[in-house]
């Protein structure tokens, strides 16, 4: 069965539908994602190949859930510390929020752990109106099989002020997967469902899955 979403009711192929996501580099990394996906709720960290995404490894970063805490970076790219003046990596990813917005942000990210989604966020800085970004959130699951990871990007526009930049969720975008190994989905089921505009869907399949010591190169890592 092919791909589709549930838009108002109506079924319709994802292939007819354009991504909402404006930033290529963005693009680069959701393709990469969903061609690794699948059928599947989410693709293995494991399996997701630097080559691929290389144009967007400054920008990315890998959150792993923390018991009792908000997810921190577990692999920060480049442009992440540059924001905030200081190494991201161990550092969780609500540092990016300004404090009055990161009870919303926390929500989200525990809802993606338990209940997998792909959110889309627009910021804009907390006390600059010449600094705005993209964040583009997608869930991956570890070697057990447990959705426990997020692969994450950020793209700024505008000018940087003195760090930390810090921004406010100013409109989001959430999809709910529906997959063949969702809970209660229909066996020939896969693709995304949601109230909005849908993503494009790819089928082809991925490259040969490879570990993230490609990551090394251009982020820090401490696998």
């Amino acid at each position: 069965m092919e791909n589709t979403f549930a838009e108002k009711g109506n079924i319709a192929l994802l292939a007819d539908y354009r991504k909402p996501m404006k930033h290529p580099l963005l693009l680069e990394l959701f393709n990469h994602w969903e061609e690794l996906r699948g059928n599947r709720i989410a693709p293995l960290r494991s399996e997701i190949d630097p080559r691929r995404i290389e144009n967007a490894l400054e920008h990315a970063f890998i959150l792993e859930q923390v018991e009792g805490g908000d997810p921190r970076c577990r692999i920060a790219g480049m442009r992440l510390s540059d924001l905030m003046g200081m190494e991201m990596r161990s550092m969780p990813i609500t540092a990016l929020i300004a404090p009055e917005g990161r009870d919303a942000f926390s929500i989200i990210l525990t809802r993606m752990f338990a209940n997998p989604e792909i959110v889309e966020l627009h910021l804009s800085a907390a006390h600059s109106t010449a600094l705005s970004a993209e964040m583009l959130l997608l869930p991956m699951k570890n070697d057990m099989g447990t959705v426990s990871r997020i692969l994450g990007a950020v793209i700024t526009t505008g000018l940087l002020a003195t760090p930390p930049n810090r921004f406010l969720i100013t409109a989001q975008k959430i999809t709910r997967i529906i997959a063949s190994d969702s809970p209660g989905a229909h066996q020939a089921m896969a693709g995304f469902a949601e109230p909005a505009n849908g993503f494009a869907a790819r089928t082809d399949p991925g490259t040969p899955p490879e570990r993230l010591r490609g990551y090394l190169r251009l982020v820090k890592n401490d696998d």
